[in-house]
């Protein structure tokens, strides 16, 4: 009678403890290491040039197909703040954390810790942290995505619609993510095939039914976004439309597998960090290859010819799941954050150790080390990459400050210089700022390296330097640039390079 009585919230709360007893290892494992990885991030105000400009927003959404980012901002509000966006981002990627491991019936504990830790340190989601403005969202459409397979998996129409659902939401959030639910679905039936408990059929089945489900996603996610440039009276911005892969079908299929080849090769995009940790990577890929052949070979011995060529297809199929992104994008547009998906190949690692490197022969057992070693490298690397990436940020946020600062000193103290002056801040800084090149970043933290020339530069002198003049327009810098005045003015900060020009007090960048 007692438990009849028990309010629903009560109940939904007892649940959800006994389920965070169940995952307590993977789901504070995501945490710590995410915490030893980004503390520094959640802490700091660190930017890059889109940080600067959506201090109070959520960036392009409509207009770069991403309107999930407006109904996200019913929950997360607009307005960047470090710390509780951090957080909150931890704990919904701890979640996916879990239920990935409970996806694929990772039980050894040492595995769920490495996986827990390696989806949050991972250099992609470093990345998202640099543009701290979406955190949150990308991380709900995340765990998003990964519902979707959960859910699927689940079967029956309920369940699978609410999957649909869920991608759909993924997608109108950051459409990168749909290929963290590729690479999970392939893996489902590498791994459905391994256990041998359904048929070559069933298989078939499921892996078509998955297809399907995401392709109706994909349709449903262009309608609407379709209907929502519509509704706006608007269209696709430029970064969408000029960055689309205007390559042959067969072509950017290749560019896919190219780039895991350049992920390995040249450490393309940071995903792989340090030559000792792409070692690693390439010695617990053999293993699996290894693992996977024997697999095969075992299965052709019990006349499974079917599910071993599926399972060994699907194998070939990953780095397509995972690189899909070149199926609609060009390199040109892609940040080292869209690639969240290459955990994939750690997840085909995990499962190979749960099945087919388990037991006590020597041969496993070094195998499992192997994997295990790889994977903490790889995590501690990945650990010191983000805080490389914040110190980098931060030193180059203070070098920005300083130059502004003593910039707006110098505006202040020109002569003629009073509450009617509008500042005119012409050209870009060619005396460039320390850009700290011990620290290579490449794409990680997007356009960061020049703040004192960024795009957004207005809104950095209001927000973080308090600065309260007026400034000129595009059309008034044109007029100014063709005065003789200006003509003869030195480049900053050299004397003569601000100068009070009629109404405007000028600075010469360059």
């Amino acid at each position: 009678m007692q438990e009849n009585n028990v309010s629903y919230v009560q109940r939904g709360f007892e649940r959800l403890a006994a389920a965070a007893r169940e995952n307590i290892i993977p789901f504070l494992s995501a945490l710590g290491f995410g915490l030893a990885a980004h503390m520094f991030a959640f802490s700091n105000k660190l930017m890059n040039a889109d940080e600067i400009e959506s201090l109070f927003g959520k960036g392009a959404t409509v207009t770069s197909g991403r309107w999930g980012l407006e109904l996200v901002k019913f929950i997360f509000p607009d307005a960047s703040m470090p710390w509780l966006y951090g957080i909150v981002s931890l704990i919904l990627l701890a979640v996916s954390a879990c239920l990935i491991i409970r996806l694929f019936k990772i039980e050894n504990r040492l595995m769920q810790l490495l996986l827990a830790g390696m989806l949050t340190a991972f250099p992609s989601q470093t990345g998202v942290f640099c543009f701290m403005f979406t955190s949150s969202a990308y991380a709900l459409a995340f765990l998003l995505s990964v519902l979707c397979a959960w859910l699927f998996v689940r079967g029956g129409f309920v369940a699978r619609a609410a999957a649909t659902l869920c991608l759909l939401l993924s997608l109108g959030i950051y459409q990168a993510y749909v290929a963290v639910t590729a690479s999970l679905f392939v893996l489902m039936v590498v791994l459905g095939c391994m256990e041998g408990e359904k048929s070559f059929g069933k298989l078939l089945l499921f892996a078509l039914r998955a297809l399907g489900m995401m392709l109706l996603a994909l349709a449903a996610y262009y309608g609407i976004s379709r209907l929502a440039l519509s509704l706006n009276a608007t269209e696709f911005n430029s970064y969408v439309t000029d960055n689309v892969n205007e390559a042959g079908i067969l072509a950017r299929i290749r560019m896919a597998y190219d780039f895991l080849y350049y992920t390995l090769s040249y450490m393309e995009f940071g995903l792989v960090t340090g030559k000792f940790s792409l070692y690693l990577h390439l010695i617990c890929m053999g293993i699996c290859v290894l693992a996977l052949l024997a697999k095969a070979f075992s299965m052709l011995k019990e006349r499974k010819l079917m599910s071993a060529g599926l399972m060994l297809f699907c194998c070939a199929l990953l780095p397509l799941a995972v690189y899909c992104i070149f199926l609609v994008m060009d390199k040109g547009s892609i940040h080292t954050l869209v690639f969240h998906s290459f955990i994939a190949f750690y997840v085909l690692a995990a499962v190979l150790c749960e099945t087919e490197l388990k037991g006590g022969r020597k041969i496993n057992c070094l195998g499992r080390d192997m994997v295990y070693l790889a994977l903490t490298v790889a995590l501690v690397s990945n650990v010191y990459l983000a805080n490389k990436t914040y110190l980098k940020l931060y030193l180059q946020y203070e070098n920005a400050y300083s130059f502004c600062s003593i910039l707006l000193t110098r505006v202040q103290n020109t002569e003629g210089f009073d509450e009617d002056c509008t500042l005119a801040i012409i050209g870009d800084q060619d005396n460039k700022l320390t850009r700290f090149p011990q620290i290579d970043l490449g794409w990680q933290s997007g356009p960061s390296h020049d703040l004192v020339n960024i795009y957004s530069r207005e809104n950095f002198l209001r927000h973080y330097l308090g600065s309260t003049i007026e400034l000129a327009d595009r059309e008034e810098f044109d007029r100014i640039r063709s005065t003789p005045e200006f003509e003869q003015m030195s480049e900053y900060p050299y004397y003569g390079s601000v100068k009070k020009i009629d109404s405007y007090i000028v600075v010469k960048l360059g």
